[in-house]
């Protein structure tokens, strides 16, 4: 296809930037495009997904979502980068589009990293909801998904029903009486606890209010422990990061103790940093991920002390931890040499750590 057939199926916010030359002209036509049509669209989505908004100050919450942000705009430069250098390659049709589904990625990420339990909560109600005949699942606007029973396909929220789960959260027995259930809440199938919400409500409800509602009935609590132990053991340091139902008190020593294994990370070689961040893991999947959600380095910061782009480390991040043999092609060697790597890596860290809690 050639560049006229390119900016044919491109969207027309874009083909100023697309037209330019690389340049200053070019960087201020970015500049402008993220400004005026992406900004607003990503804060906006990360406020309704995540009930806060992006903004300058740094509080808890805003530490929480600022590497959603970032992750999110990094994913659109390297995308509109490509797209630039490679006119040749699949087009935006559709820029507030893709701007959207770039970000509800970068928001899922982030609930699937942070809320685990929560998050497999929400996946077997998917699964109850699509294929048990008496339920359903439909979505009203761009992802805003309500669920209920199969007759109520297609039909919006009524009024009062907030209420009516927020009652159910305080007294779990108004339930267990309206669906004629027996023993604990705890102890419930999942469907016949469908049922039974349904009925009390007599009306859809959002998904998501209904997972924080049987998350609450159920007491499923995410716990995100990160043990360096085993092969992922730094000398006799151990750190349990809970959520936010910890103590103050213990959030910050999580967090200073965070910070201070980062510190000793970043004055590893790079190729150790490498060999030890991009396959580090717990049982929940990539433990490089904690970082940035304990606002102990951004994105950025990680890529950086990795010595990769950010473009590239962005296309990366979704595919962590790598295993071995990815991490030795990244770095042009074996894979035992990555092995080596890591393991001279966590000797380093066991040492500089354990002496630092000595000398504290």
């Amino acid at each position: 296809m050639n560049a006229e057939g390119v900016e044919r199926q491109s969207d027309e916010l874009l083909l100023p930037y697309l037209r330019a030359a690389r340049g200053a002209e070019s960087e201020h036509l970015l500049s402008r495009l993220l400004a005026e049509h992406a900004e607003p669209l990503i804060k906006t989505i990360i406020g309704n997904k995540l009930g806060i908004y992006v903004t300058g100050t740094l509080n808890r919450e805003s530490n929480d979502t600022e590497d959603v942000h970032s992750e999110a705009v990094t994913h659109l430069l390297a995308r509109l980068d490509d797209c630039k250098s490679n006119p040749q390659g699949n087009a935006i049709g559709d820029f507030r589009s893709y701007v959207a589904v770039t970000t509800y990625n970068a928001c899922h990420a982030y609930l699937r990293q942070k809320y685990p339990q929560r998050w497999r909560l929400k996946n077997r109600l998917r699964y109850l909801l699509t294929h048990r005949q008496e339920f359903a699942l439909w979505e009203i606007e761009a992802h805003l998904w309500l669920c209920g029973h199969v007759t109520w396909h297609g039909q919006n929220i009524e009024a009062g029903y907030r209420e009516k789960l927020q009652l159910l959260r305080e007294d779990s027995q108004v339930l267990m009486r309206a669906g004629n259930l027996s023993g604990s809440v705890q102890q419930v199938n999942l469907a016949d606890l469908l049922s039974a919400i349904f009925r009390w409500l007599g009306t859809p409800a959002e998904l998501d209010e209904l997972v924080s509602t049987i998350a609450d009935l159920q007491e499923v609590k995410d716990q995100v422990v990160l043990t360096v132990a085993g092969e992922e053991r730094f000398g006799d340091s151990q750190i349990q990061l809970i959520d936010s139902r910890a103590s103050l008190a213990t959030e910050v020593e999580q967090r200073l103790f965070l910070r201070r294994l980062w510190a000793e990370i970043c004055e590893l070689p790079v190729p150790q940093r490498v060999a030890l961040l991009l396959n580090l893991r717990d049982t929940h999947g990539s433990v490089i991920m904690l970082l940035p959600l304990t606002g102990v380095a951004s994105l950025r910061q990680i890529a950086d002390a990795l010595s990769i782009a950010a473009g590239e480390f962005a296309l990366m991040w979704n595919e962590l931890p790598l295993d071995d043999n990815a991490i030795a092609a990244h770095l042009g060697v074996t894979r035992q040499q990555v092995i080596n790597l890591r393991k001279s890596a966590r000797e380093r860290l066991g040492r500089r750590v354990d002496k630092a809690k000595v000398k504290g």
